[in-house]
């Protein structure tokens, strides 16, 4: 599961929850460190409130030209971590660990879900509220880069099998959305990050046990 957050560039942004799973291979460097690959899907994102007033541009009041719209957008990702990881010997079939890297994530499609309020008729005062969902992909930059902190624990299932549970932070290094404006202004723009909080149960078999 992740817990995303846009970040505070604008002041109308605000989090949602995603899904992630995947892959990974462990290699051994020395005694308690080892190098750590993996190859996810991802969802990431988070909500903004925006603002549009056209009627600035002298354009007639009505709904479209005037209302509030409350977005959720879900980055749908594969991502590509590259994991520095060292264990701790607490018990011999304990094993916790830390670990520090960074990701590539390429975005291959972002689903918008939304509520779009407005007056109806305006002079009426009906206020009316539509909510659908489209396709927002080419709002959001493809490419991104993210700082990665987090700790595992392995804890003995099978003879031959250890469950994983797994927790880390995923910082965003370069924008998800370039020049973003809540109030949907020109020049006031600014460029968004997507922050994560995931976490994760896997099962982990050593590949020794393969042989």
């Amino acid at each position: 599961m992740s817990l995303n957050h846009f970040t505070k560039g604008q002041p109308q942004t605000g989090q949602n929850t995603g899904y992630t799973a995947g892959i990974s291979v462990n290699y051994k460097l020395v005694k308690e460190i080892s190098l750590q690959l993996e190859v996810n899907a991802l969802q990431q994102g988070g909500s903004m409130i925006r603002f549009k007033d056209d009627t600035r541009l002298d354009l007639p009041e009505s709904f479209e030209t005037k209302n509030v719209k409350n977005s959720s957008y879900k980055l749908n990702s594969i991502e590509i971590p590259l994991l520095l990881n060292y264990t701790f010997k607490i018990k011999p079939l304990w094993k916790p660990s830390v670990y520090a890297g960074g990701s590539y994530a390429y975005t291959y499609n972002v689903n918008e879900s939304y509520q779009k309020t407005g007056n109806l008729l305006p002079g009426e005062d009906i206020i009316a509220t539509v909510s659908d969902s489209q396709n927002a992909t080419n709002l959001f930059n493809a490419s991104r880069f993210n700082l990665i902190v987090g700790a595992n624990l392995k804890l003995p299932l099978t003879s031959r099998f250890l469950l994983l549970i797994d927790m880390r932070y995923l910082n965003g290094l370069s924008s998800a959305r370039d020049k973003y404006s809540y109030m949907e202004k020109v020049g006031f723009g600014t460029n968004i990050r997507t922050n994560s909080f995931l976490t994760k149960l896997g099962i982990i078999m050593p590949l020794s046990t393969l042989k």
